[in-house]
């Protein structure tokens, strides 16, 4: 006989109630009391050590918290730390590895020089009520990149209480919001990432400027991209952004009220870290 859904389902369910009552059978209770709750009475497992049910509860209870408490830990690290880490957007992969320790100078160069001023420079982020951006500015090349990633991470690493970091290619994130408009689930959308970057406690803007320099039409950025910057930048007072361009390019290239934007705070704190043509290039190669 071929027994329907739910009698199998009764079936196993008197199987499993009956090998509960089997196992509560291998249950006796002891005449000792547990040395903690006195009132409790230990009980005994066929096989087992006698145990405190109360003391079993509390144990159980003690190790269900700890999972949630891992869980909400992990979370808490995801919002702040793991933001850099799970939420930036290189054009670079080899930047994630860079940190002031592994940025190369000579003495008394000026890359040490600019070295120098970035360590301060992050110091000062560690304070929340400092609010300036900074500009990592010059040559194609240098470590401006680098510099800024090494920030980053001093900041993300050191600050309390705990806030979020953030690095995005400027010229990644434009094609990556681009590309949005055809794809219906994509997290890049124009609006979610204006709030993700306008958010964050520490931003850097890497390579501003190349977004409009690729274009063959004219040198001018886009109406529609200088919009994006504008709604980013205009959420903020802590960023951090390197160029390739001098103040006069980037004037040819955005509107003055997105240039007050970037330039936040940035004379009165002598936000500016410039490298010349004395600083070599660091990606070149002699062939």
């Amino acid at each position: 006989m071929r027994l329907n859904r739910k009698g199998a389902h009764m079936v196993e369910l008197n199987s499993s109630i009956g090998a509960s009552f089997n196992l509560l059978r291998k249950v006796k209770a002891l005449p000792a009391y547990c040395r903690i709750h006195t009132d409790c009475r230990l009980v005994q497992l066929e096989g087992h050590e006698p145990f405190c049910p109360k003391c079993a509860k509390k144990s159980i209870d003690e190790r269900n918290n700890n999972v949630v408490l891992e869980g909400t830990w992990r979370n808490y690290q995801r919002a702040f730390h793991g933001v850099l880490q799970c939420d930036s957007i290189f054009d670079d992969f080899e930047l994630k590895k860079a940190t002031f320790d592994n940025y190369e100078t000579e003495p008394n160069t000026e890359a040490a020089r600019n070295l120098l001023k970035a360590r301060q420079i992050a110091g000062k982020y560690l304070d929340r009520d400092y609010k300036a951006n900074t500009i990592i500015t010059g040559v194609p090349g240098v470590g401006k990149s680098h510099l800024a990633v090494s920030m980053l991470k001093a900041v993300n690493e050191t600050i309390q209480p705990d806030a979020s970091c953030l690095f995005v290619s400027v010229n990644e994130l434009m094609r990556l919001i681009k590309a949005s408009f055809d794809s219906k689930g994509s997290e890049f959308t124009e609006a979610r990432m204006v709030k993700l970057l306008g958010s964050v406690n520490l931003l850097v803007l890497d390579d501003l400027g190349s977004e409009a320099s690729f274009q063959s039409s004219s040198r001018e950025a886009s109406e529609w991209v200088q919009q994006v910057l504008f709604g980013i930048l205009n959420k903020r007072n802590r960023t951090i952004i390197t160029t390739n361009l001098t103040s006069e390019e980037l004037a040819k290239i955005y509107n003055p009220k997105l240039l007050s934007r970037m330039y936040k705070g940035i004379a009165k704190q002598n936000g500016v870290i410039k490298f010349t043509k004395t600083t070599p290039d660091k990606r070149m190669v002699i062939f």
